[in-house]
């Protein structure tokens, strides 16, 4: 009598595990390999992470170049310039996505993707309440005299009062800008593997090295003005570096976002 033979299910087999798609760098998952992901912006979206860079660059460089009184009168001033109003609406729109993220029951499943979506969300609450001195600068009320005395600006922010308020975290974010912005997608060239690795999901995407490189750029020509080495070139510099700053964490977000749900979808 023959023996009845079970059916092998189509896929089975050492062929179909071999064959498999290696899974997204999930933090979960603890050994890989794994592949790199496709949600990143390319060529298609130019638009925006090469073109908000280049039309920083061109905004100030030109109105200070060959308007300098509109310049000074509606890009720079405080509290109600166009660079300063950019630097609360800019946060405020990463607040809403870093925000979104801690919602997420697959974020909360997973407590280093968490942290970092509250560090994001943290930061740009921080940047948000401080460039308009938590309401200060729309509501207009008196700064208490206690407070005033130890504010460079009278203002009621913190960033004005003592360097680890601004200069310090300035100085991590430009380190973390430079190395991540910059050096990182770069040494992907070379070891492709690093857009394939558990960690991947935290690395800023190569689409967010333009606005590197614009920081980096305006914060070599601040340095260069204050030590004399080349003539006025922009005024105030570090508005514009501000802006490349938080462009960056908001770009950073977007491909985070991005990540997290190309992710989402690959596990259902």
């Amino acid at each position: 009598m023959a023996k009845s033979a079970r059916a092998k299910p189509a896929g089975a087999g050492p062929k179909a595990k071999a064959t498999a798609r290696p899974p997204l760098p999930d933090p979960k998952i603890a050994h890989g390999p794994y592949r790199p992901f496709t949600s990143d912006p390319g060529w298609s979206e130019a638009w925006w992470w090469l073109g908000v860079p280049v039309f920083v660059a061109v905004f100030v460089l030109g109105t200070y170049w060959i308007v300098p009184a509109w310049y000074m009168r509606y890009a720079m001033p405080e509290g109600y310039g166009l660079l300063e109003i950019s630097h609360f609406f800019i946060p405020l729109f990463g607040l809403f996505i870093a925000g979104s993220l801690l919602m997420l029951p697959f974020v909360r499943a997973r407590p280093f993707v968490f942290s970092v979506a509250l560090v994001g969300a943290l930061s740009c609450l921080y940047i948000a309440g401080e460039e308009m001195s938590w309401g200060q600068h729309f509501f207009h009320w008196n700064t208490p005299e206690y407070w005033a005395m130890v504010n460079r600006q009278e203002e009621t922010n913190l960033h004005n009062t003592y360097d680890v308020f601004e200069k310090t975290p300035r100085s991590l974010l430009e380190a973390g800008i430079f190395i991540g912005g910059l050096i990182l997608p770069l040494a992907a060239i070379f070891y492709p593997w690093l857009r394939a690795c558990r960690g991947s999901l935290f690395l800023p995407a190569a689409a967010l090295v333009p606005t590197a490189a614009g920081a980096i750029i305006f914060k070599l020509v601040d340095r260069l003005q204050q030590g004399a080495h080349i003539p006025t070139i922009l005024l105030r510099p570090t508005e514009t570096i501000e802006t490349y700053l938080y462009f960056f964490i908001l770009a950073y977000l977007i491909v985070y976002a991005r990540r997290l749900k190309e992710l989402e979808v690959a596990e259902e």
